[in-house]
């Protein structure tokens, strides 16, 4: 708990003490680690994980601070939060999200290939539209990702519920480059 002091930390606060799993949570049942994570704050996450709190609490929704992480691009805590147990393919309620799908769709290519680097699940789709990382990243026209998605071995002719592939989903925003390489490809 020194420790814990020495950050600045209110051990009183309702937030610390829910990270600590003492307490109480936000509104949709979100921890103290939940807000380090969107923050990136990996000291702050790190003392809390050795004060025992739990790093991997998913929210009423089965949102996670991975998913924080991975969407708001804070790399260091994407790996803090996989080295130290999160479950790097933890899917969000009911849609299916991981943090993987977060980074693809945000355009954070450095946690993207990380995440596949590290296992990451590359079929991952929308469980409503059925839209998977390559047509998340051909929407962007996002030719880096595509390319890492590639490289990783993402299905290329992988369809939506519509029968839409990543190649359709370039030519419908105009990305006319993307669209030849993926007709190429």
């Amino acid at each position: 708990m020194t420790d814990l002091l020495a950050y600045n930390f209110n051990l009183d606060t309702p937030r610390l003490a829910g990270a600590l799993g003492h307490a109480a949570h936000h509104h949709i049942g979100q921890s103290f680690m939940h807000d380090l994570a969107r923050e990136g704050d990996t000291l702050s996450a790190e003392v809390i994980m050795l004060a025992g709190g739990e790093i991997d609490f998913p929210d009423d929704e089965g949102r996670r601070p991975l998913h924080e992480a991975a969407f708001f691009g804070r790399i260091d805590m994407v790996k803090f939060l996989v080295q130290n147990g999160a479950v790097i393919d933890a899917p969000l309620h009911p849609f299916g999200y991981t943090a993987l799908y977060y980074a693809v769709q945000e355009g954070h290519h450095e946690i993207a290939q990380w995440l596949l680097a590290q296992g990451a699940r590359r079929d991952v789709t929308d469980r409503l539209t059925g839209q998977g990382l390559l047509h998340l990243a051909a929407i962007r026209g996002d030719m880096q990702m595509v390319g890492l998605l590639i490289a990783a071995g993402t299905d290329v002719l992988a369809e939506d519920r519509k029968g839409q592939t990543a190649r359709d989903y370039a030519a419908r925003y105009r990305h006319t480059g993307l669209e030849k390489t993926l007709l190429k490809v």
